[in-house]
């Protein structure tokens, strides 16, 4: 069974050729034995025939019953050796297959078994004891093999003989009344069928062969194939799972290989008792890069950060490329806290040298925080979140490195635990979801769109209201990762609403950073793509004080995103600054005066006055004016005099997940959404 083995650790196409060839040869075997069996036994009959046939029609008109019975005397005798002579000839003319079919022996028998004639003289009148003669007395033409030329055993007994019995029957009888008993020499037969079987074994041969042949040729391709196909998967399979844990831009681990590498130190610790050092590294002003010299800048340099920590390291630790511009540093031995520490400041010397980018001197500063375990956590979450606590710490403070302190994550200020915990619900996959607040007709009978809320459910402190991490997020650069994930959010609910018939528009908001990001334009084209949802479907609002903030760079995004067909919208208005140049040339098509003068517009003049402003304003320059924070009818009633258009608040509907909308819209005429019309920036 060793062969076996050997062929099992073979190549497809190496089992496929010997199997096959086992297989091929056994069929061979199969198919020559059988038509072996088949050839012999034709040309057995044949041979029986051509003797019957012969004998018959030349030895059988001699006889006569009165022979049968009687015997022949001398000169019957002689006619009857003369057929016999001469049927023997006929039967050796017969052809190639019976030129040797000489008669050894003839005898013939009465029904009694008496033998009347035999060329053997001497048994002629002895009484025949063969079993085969009841059966030719039956009229059955009876042949076998026989290795003697009587049955008594005399004569050449090596030779193979042809024995045959055949009926002598008269035409006026009903029954053979003798039987002639002939004994033909086999090797004329056998010669005939080894040439016969010769051949067939060589066609047998050559056919399979040329069937194995081909068939190996045609797995000699499908095996090519397979290896092809193979390695295109085998290499698909290795892109897939590179690209699952590796950064797209640098090359480096992403954050799904440092959380599992991080917890595989951690899990060795526990049994070997090291030390296990996480490090966090955030660059700080590199949006300054981004902004002044371009993101294609940015890319260069963040590619150039990873060989640089990496010249500082051991073989076994492992550098990864978090998102934007964080990187982490994962160390799975450390002495302890000094030599983390000591890693950290190597590091950030290495970072503070210039970096070569196409020609221009760029210069980094980072900081960096410090989680070791098990002393500030058993896993792999909780070392993240103590360095992310401690990399804010070191930015909060100017401190370069700081290694993480328990109390920090008590005592620090809030926006420290609220952007850590962020950064994770972000990686999450049902921690922030959108609430939605309709948009009324003032008459509340027709909806004209939707204003999209983010809610964060933390999975410890349960419902986090939007204004504890809003304005915390706002001051970093995760607003943008946030604004993006708001947007699918916004865009995937919208397209299911749409699949059932509802084209209802969504507004989402905007803050300050996200109207400096040029990138904004592209991100808002491939969401909306990503989607297949028309661009007068989704509304991005933003406030005033935003807009003022940086007119020009803002400008420049707001009017490439109405170039999409996306429509615009101020918020909060009369809360800003906003100059009526900077108002008039701003491509948006709705004002929404800010909930504090409409909750006070039935308590005060001065309030009454100004939504009344804003609303003629408005209606001046061509927009439709919402009112924001309408909380009973009286306000409602005072709005619809004042001829706003819209209203949003707590009297019509207050904010509600997704399934409460559907319910809603199918209930409530939703308003078609209007053509954009508003001119371009000159």
């Amino acid at each position: 069974m060793d062969w076996i083995r050997r062929i099992r650790g073979r190549g497809v196409l190496t089992r496929f050729a010997v199997i096959s060839a086992l297989l091929t040869v056994a069929v061979g075997l199969v198919l020559s034995q059988v038509l072996s069996a088949a050839i012999t036994e034709r040309a057995r009959q044949q041979a029986e025939w051509t003797a019957t046939v012969t004998v018959r029609l030349g030895v059988q008109p001699q006889l006569s019953r009165y022979d049968l019975t009687h015997g022949f005397d001398p000169a019957r005798l002689a006619d009857v050796e003369s057929a016999v002579e001469s049927a023997s000839a006929d039967l050796g003319d017969g052809g190639p297959e019976m030129a040797g079919l000489d008669p050894v022996r003839l005898k013939i028998m009465n029904t009694a078994g008496t033998i009347v004639y035999s060329d053997d003289h001497s048994l002629i009148g002895r009484q025949s004891d063969s079993d085969d003669l009841a059966a030719a007395l039956g009229g059955d033409v009876v042949s076998g093999f026989a290795h003697s030329s009587t049955e008594e055993g005399s004569g050449d007994a090596d030779r193979r003989l042809l024995e045959v019995y055949v009926p002598v029957h008269f035409a006026d009888a009903a029954a053979p009344e003798g039987a002639m008993e002939l004994y033909l020499p086999y090797a004329p037969v056998a010669a005939a069928i080894a040439e016969d079987v010769r051949t067939l074994i060589l066609t047998l041969v050559i056919s399979l062969a040329a069937f194995w042949a081909a068939m190996f040729r045609f797995m000699t391709g499908v095996a090519g194939r397979m290896r092809r196909q193979t390695r295109d998967l085998q290499s698909s399979v290795d892109r897939n799972r590179h690209q699952a844990t590796h950064d797209a831009l640098t090359g480096l681990a992403n954050r799904v290989q440092l959380r599992d590498r991080l917890q595989q130190a951690v899990a060795a610790s526990a049994t070997t008792g090291d030390l296990v050092a996480v490090l966090l590294i955030d660059l700080d002003r590199f949006k300054e890069i981004n902004e002044s010299l371009g993101h294609t800048y940015g890319d260069k340099l963040l590619r150039q950060i990873g060989p640089r920590l990496r010249s500082i390291l051991r073989e076994e630790d492992l550098v990864a490329r978090l998102g934007g511009d964080e990187f982490a540093v994962l160390l799975p031995v450390v002495d302890g806290l000094a030599e983390a520490s000591a890693v950290a400041e190597r590091l950030r010397d290495a970072l503070h040298r210039p970096f070569d980018v196409d020609g221009i001197s760029l210069d980094v500063e980072v900081s960096v925080g410090i989680a070791v375990a098990p002393m500030h956590g058993t896993d792999a979450e909780e070392l993240l979140r103590g360095a992310d606590v401690a990399m804010y710490v070191a930015k909060e403070v100017k401190a370069g490195a700081v290694v993480f302190e328990p109390h920090d994550h008590i005592t620090a200020p809030s926006r420290l635990n609220v952007l850590g915990d962020l950064r994770r619900a972000l990686d999450a996959e049902d921690e922030l979801l959108l609430h939605y607040q309709p948009k009324f007709t003032l008459d509340g009978a027709r909806i004209e769109g939707l204003e999209a809320l983010l809610r964060w459910r933390h999975p410890e402190r349960g419902l986090v209201p939007p204004a504890e991490f809003i304005s915390v997020a706002e001051g970093t650069g995760i607003i943008l990762r946030l604004t993006e994930r708001v947007l699918s959010l916004a865009l995937s609910q919208p397209r299911r609403w749409l699949t059932d018939g509802h084209a209802v528009p969504v507004a989402v908001n905007l803050s300050t950073r996200c109207l400096l990001d040029p990138e904004l334009p592209d991100l808002v084209a491939t969401l909306l793509t990503r989607y297949g949802v028309p661009a007068r479907l989704l509304r991005l609002e933003v406030t005033e004080s935003a807009v003022m903030g940086d007119a020009a760079r803002c400008l420049d995004v707001l009017q490439r995103l109405r170039d999409l067909g996306v429509r615009l919208s101020i918020d909060d208005f009369g809360t800003g600054y906003s100059s009526m140049a900077y108002l008039r040339q701003l491509p948006v098509d709705e004002l929404k005066i800010d909930r504090s003068f409409v909750m006070g517009m039935t308590e005060t003049r001065q309030d009454a006055v100004l939504v009344r402003t804003a609303i003629d304003l408005g209606h001046n320059l061509g927009l439709t004016v919402v009112a924001e924070g309408v909380e009973d009818a009286e306000q409602a009633s005072r709005l619809r005099e004042l001829r706003c258009d819209q209203a949003q608040g707590f009297h019509f509907a207050r904010p509600m997940p997704s399934e409460d909308v559907t319910a809603l819209l199918d209930r409530v005429e939703i308003l078609p959404a209007p053509t954009t019309r508003v001119p371009t920036v000159r």
